[in-house]
């Protein structure tokens, strides 16, 4: 009995975490050497040199700085697709997101079909929180989808905001998946 209590505090205090993290728009590596008292290493300014600028540097200085990324309208409604599975020929997956007080947030229902699986195991259905984040390994701008559920059986999973009207899955440590065929989600 103490075990499951203990299984359950720790299951509770992870997902708690979880969704710290993700309300913080960083990175979870970010958050975790934030958070443990590691500190980043600040990047040196480079010295300052007497040399007078040459013609190249004082070209690329009058240039003006490229435009920022697009801003996107937080995601919400009905978004779905085939992803792709190891272990079978597809997750038809359907996710519903309902925004929340806060334009980063929000709750989620996700019902997804493994196609070859047998009926009992193919259907898993799960809710929960989402949240947005700002930047991957590819990309600083990227905005993250964060989905952290608090009822069915599946993992957190993240995906790229890639318009209003499609998300693109990404891997656990939120990365993008390149060998896969299916990662997109389309908006009904």
């Amino acid at each position: 009995m103490k075990a499951i209590i203990a299984f359950f505090v720790l299951f509770s205090l992870t997902l708690g975490l979880q969704q710290v993290q993700a309300q913080s728009g960083k990175s979870y590596k970010e958050w975790l050497e934030e958070n443990r008292g590691g500190k980043k290493t600040a990047a040196k300014a480079p010295a300052k040199s007497k040399a007078k600028p040459t013609k190249a540097a004082t070209t690329a200085a009058a240039e003006p700085e490229p435009e920022a990324a697009p801003v996107l309208a937080p995601p919400s409604g009905t978004f779905r697709g085939t992803l792709a599975c190891k272990d079978c020929q597809g997750i038809q997956t359907e996710l519903t997101l309902s925004p929340g007080a806060k334009s980063s947030s929000g709750s989620f229902n996700m019902k997804q079909v493994y196609v070859g699986k047998p009926v009992d195991k193919s259907v898993v259905n799960s809710s929960g929180k989402w949240f947005l984040a700002r930047g991957n390994k590819q990309n600083p701008d990227a905005v993250v989808l964060q989905l952290i559920p608090t009822a069915g059986d599946i993992d957190p999973m993240y995906f790229l905001q890639v318009s209003d009207s499609e998300v693109k899955q990404l891997s656990k440590t939120q990365d993008e998946i390149s060998n896969a065929k299916n990662v997109s989600l389309k908006k009904l």
